[in-house]
């Protein structure tokens, strides 16, 4: 049983869940009980709006419950298959309101409270990164930011993004080039 600070569930526990979905109720309210935090916040900081937040999770846990009741579901990695649901359930809100999503939104208060991140964040200037992720293709971007700041693992990027991990691996290297070349020319506009 994963604990409720862990950041995912064990994949055995996982894939027994997501197998007995079809029988048994219990296991759909395990997956939901351990996803529903990741994916609000998720969906939260790219839409912060709780009510649209709120709504758009619901969406997303009622998809994922359609489909792993359907005899064809795949049960390769059913977290990194829910954020590619939520993020698609963000876009589908995105395009149909016409707003525009962007990390500018993101207040100090939901700056990331990963180590790793946190040392990114003092060695360089905030703002200064994030002029250089908003400069960065919508692709990298979303790549960067679901594998740092969501913190997913390869498999759930790769179910995330319908790849491969060689696939994924090549996006990742070019998203993080181009963030290298956009914070370099960053510092060059401040300098």
């Amino acid at each position: 049983m994963a604990s409720d600070a862990a950041s995912r569930m064990a994949t055995d526990r996982e894939r027994a869940l997501v197998a007995r979905v079809r029988d048994d109720c219990t296991a759909f309210g395990e997956l939901y009980d351990f996803y529903l935090p990741r994916i609000y916040g998720f969906i939260f900081r790219r839409i912060p709006d709780q009510s649209i937040a709120e709504d758009l999770t619901s969406t997303t846990f009622q998809r994922a419950l359609e489909n792993v009741r359907r005899a064809e579901f795949r049960n390769d990695s059913f977290g990194g298959w829910l954020y590619r649901v939520a993020a698609n359930a963000v876009v589908d809100h995105t395009r149909r309101d016409r707003h525009f999503v962007s990390l500018g939104e993101v207040s100090e208060e939901d700056e990331p409270g990963d180590l790793a991140l946190d040392a990114l964040a003092a060695a360089l200037d905030r703002d200064q990164l994030r002029r250089a992720l908003l400069s960065l293709s919508a692709g990298h971007r979303e790549l960067l930011v679901m594998r740092y700041y969501d913190d997913l693992t390869t498999a759930e990027l790769c179910a995330a993004f319908g790849c491969s991990r060689d696939a994924l691996a090549v996006r990742l290297h070019r998203a993080l080039r181009a963030l290298r070349t956009a914070v370099t020319s960053e510092a060059a506009d401040v300098a």
